[in-house]
């Protein structure tokens, strides 16, 4: 049986494997270009971390 409903897709940070983290704010037109291929900034919450990093999707 095949489900209609979205697969969760776990995000890990790249630097530090994390997966707290949250979407960051477009700050620039690099971050808006981006998003037009469904591509969005995420940033790692842990400290002293923080890493800023792009992953696909906004969930």
């Amino acid at each position: 049986m095949i489900s209609n409903a979205k697969a969760q897709v776990e995000r890990k940070c790249p630097k530090c494997g994390s997966a707290d983290i949250a979407r960051s704010q477009r700050v620039d037109l690099e971050d808006r270009l981006f998003s037009l291929i469904n591509r969005y900034p995420y940033r790692c919450q842990q400290q002293p971390c923080k890493h800023r990093f792009y992953a696909f999707g906004r969930n």
